[in-house]
């Protein structure tokens, strides 16, 4: 008496650290923020501003040479010197309007 054994592939479900990991997906995760540092550099705080537009051009160059990592740190910087940039203008524009309610109950 013989057996036949019949194996049949079975569905398995593939967990995310089971998959091969896909490098240009970080690079898509990665934002450069050149267009809000382009409209910083336009609207708010100038020399803020510009700096950001250069860190941003930063993040293409890290990203051109493989390296994630300094490209994740540019974008950081570049929103951290958007977000400076806004707040420099606010704080000016703050201390413009209290001088000028102080000047003109002088005069």
């Amino acid at each position: 008496m013989s057996t036949l054994l019949e194996i049949q592939p079975t569905a398995t479900r593939e967990r995310p650290q089971d998959l091969a990991h896909d490098p240009a997906q970080d690079v898509r995760a990665v934002a450069t923020h050149q267009t809000l540092a382009v409209v910083c550099a336009l609207v708010f705080f100038r020399p803020l501003g510009i700096a950001a537009v250069v860190q941003a051009g930063h993040v293409r160059t890290r990203l051109a040479l493989g390296d994630l990592e300094g490209a994740r740190r540019a974008s950081r910087n570049t929103l951290r010197l958007c977000w400076a940039s806004a707040m420099a203008t606010m704080f000016f524009v703050a201390v413009i309007a209290l001088c000028a309610d102080g000047y003109s109950r002088v005069h």
